[in-house]
């Protein structure tokens, strides 16, 4: 289910809570969506470091995580900012990018992104970047994927909203090319697949089974 809807009412509650302690306390939620670096102000939480990769990495559970932030006009006894990188002299998550994404360690060209460009780009894609999908058809997590902080300390979700809806993975392009607008309103009801919309998903569709061949 989409992680917003999980996470921003919790944030809510502990925010109400906090209110009901300090009645003159004023406060915003923040998941994903509002001007915030999050990640930078995670590091500086000590939560953890931004790896080569651009995402932010823990120690217990690598880069698998989500992120969401209380602002409020209240004093804080604030931790310690993360100040290691952990990360070493490991190139997994940039040797293992299909579309070469990371011009440089700790940077991001988002143009090459298959997560930026299939959910967050609208209409057509560059022509260049067309072939380039490696069929994937929403998001990518190719980087995160071969992370070693993530092969050795990612934990599957105890969340029941973030459990794998179930016939998705196991549907193939073939089938996806046949889904219809309103299956996928139905399909992604309370997903975060809506961001990508019908076209764009369809979009992605198309282009994933003209580079694997008409055939999947």
């Amino acid at each position: 289910d989409d992680y917003h809807e999980t996470i921003k009412p919790r944030l809510n509650s502990l925010l109400n809570s906090i209110i009901s302690k300090q009645s003159d306390a004023v406060g915003i939620v923040c998941v994903d969506t509002s001007p915030v670096m999050e990640k930078a102000w995670a590091q500086k939480g000590g939560l953890g470091w931004i790896g080569k990769h651009t995402n932010l990495i823990t120690r217990d559970y690598g880069s698998w995580i989500f992120l969401g932030e209380i602002v409020i006009n209240l004093e804080l006894e604030y931790d310690m900012p993360f100040i290691e990188d952990l990360c070493g002299s490991c190139t997994a998550c940039l040797d293992a990018c299909p579309t070469n994404a990371f011009p440089e360690p700790y940077v991001l060209d988002s143009s090459k992104c298959i997560s930026y460009l299939t959910i967050e780009h609208r209409g057509d894609l560059p022509v260049e970047m067309e072939n380039e999908l490696s069929g994937w058809i929403y998001g990518c997590d190719i980087c995160q994927e071969v992370c070693p902080w993530n092969i050795k300390f990612s934990q599957n979700s105890q969340e029941a909203s973030f459990q794998p809806r179930t016939n998705l993975k196991e549907r193939p392009l073939t089938e996806w090319s046949q889904l219809s607008e309103e299956e996928f309103r139905t399909l992604f009801k309370g997903s975060a697949v809506k961001r990508t919309k019908y076209e764009g998903l369809k979009r992605n569709i198309d282009l994933a089974r003209e580079s694997l061949g008409k055939s999947i």
